[in-house]
């Protein structure tokens, strides 16, 4: 029986780029910089890694104030993780930005990838085990796949913002979320009993079928020691 595993309940305040005013709730953030800087950005993880011991993660971010350029930044990134920069642009570690729509991993470029976001929307980050990949949504709506091959341990939801004046408010699932995250999970275990059904399966297919019902039955040792066996290991490479 897997031990209970604690999953990211608000920002962790004791470590933070500049010019970030907190929220006594710690789930909401305002910058109060210029933002002139590449290296002055306002980012901040939350206080715990995603658990990997569950099929997919998933958090979103309400744009209160876009700010002057509503440079905001929103997706998951490691321990090592610079806060003075954007989720993205930095190594291991991945982002969705609000004012070109682009994605980043680790680069400053990034690449086209979904409609911008501003004061009003609210966007989300969701992370598959099942397929080690990430995926962002937009008020509610999921787009493409935007990463595949993510390395999954020690990720941590990660939020940047570089322009004066931009807040923003965090749900890591105290609240519901605009996006059908039950839906997709629903849809996912429908299309695991629908493999599982089929008469002939590949090698490769059986292998993901196996490590998908291991998630989402929360069997986080067994995994461990299923991967381990099977050397099952990928470097992350956005989706094209």
């Amino acid at each position: 029986m897997s031990s209970a595993v604690e999953e990211p309940t608000e920002f962790n305040t004791s470590n933070h780029g500049p010019s970030l005013e907190i929220g006594k709730d710690k789930l909401s953030i305002r910058y109060v910089g210029e933002g002139r800087h590449g290296n002055d950005v306002g980012g901040i993880q939350a206080n715990r890694p995603v658990p990997t011991q569950q099929l997919i993660y998933y958090f979103e971010l309400t744009v209160l104030d876009q700010g002057e350029a509503g440079r905001i930044g929103l997706g998951f990134s490691d321990k090592s993780f610079k806060v003075t920069r954007q989720p993205g642009w930095e190594p291991n570690s991945y982002g969705y930005h609000g004012d070109d729509g682009r994605k980043f991993y680790n680069s400053g470029k990034g690449e086209d990838y979904g409609p911008t976001y501003g004061t009003g929307d609210t966007v989300g980050a969701g992370f598959h085990f099942g397929k080690q990949e990430i995926f962002f949504t937009r008020n509610g709506t999921k787009l493409k796949t935007a990463f595949r091959n993510v390395a999954c341990q020690n990720m941590y939801p990660t939020v940047g913002l570089h322009s004066k004046n931009e807040h923003i408010q965090v749900n890591f699932g105290q609240q519901p979320f605009k996006f059908d995250l039950e839906g997709l999970m629903l849809e996912e275990q429908a299309q695991q009993q629908a493999a599982i059904q089929r008469v002939s399966v590949a090698s490769e297919d059986a292998h993901q079928i196996v490590r998908n019902y291991l998630l989402y039955h929360g069997y986080g040792d067994t995994l461990a020691a299923f991967d381990a066996a099977a050397g099952a290991e990928g470097i992350a490479q956005p989706m094209r």
